[in-house]
């Protein structure tokens, strides 16, 4: 089964995933955090779209403020739910 993603990649889309995994129980500093939100706002400026994957219904916070950064700046915004 080929997933949004492959299928995008396969489509002729760039695919930006998250630099690293949130399932894992890491710590990580303040500023590190700033420097991985920093990234990940770069990797929303460079998209041509915003794939959200919406897990039962719930966007949270953060996820919030970069679809509205990303509508901001003019992004397709592509919701899976799961």
């Amino acid at each position: 089964m080929v997933t949004i993603a492959e299928k995008m990649a396969l489509d002729g889309y760039c695919i930006l995933t998250p630099v690293y995994s949130v399932s894992e129980k890491i710590e990580i500093t303040k500023e590190q955090l700033i420097k991985l939100k920093e990234a990940h706002f770069k990797r929303i400026e460079l998209s041509d779209a915003i794939l959200v994957v919406n897990i039962n219904n719930y966007i949270g916070k953060s996820t919030n403020l970069e679809i509205d950064y990303a509508k901001k700046l003019g992004k397709e915004i592509i919701y899976l739910p799961i």
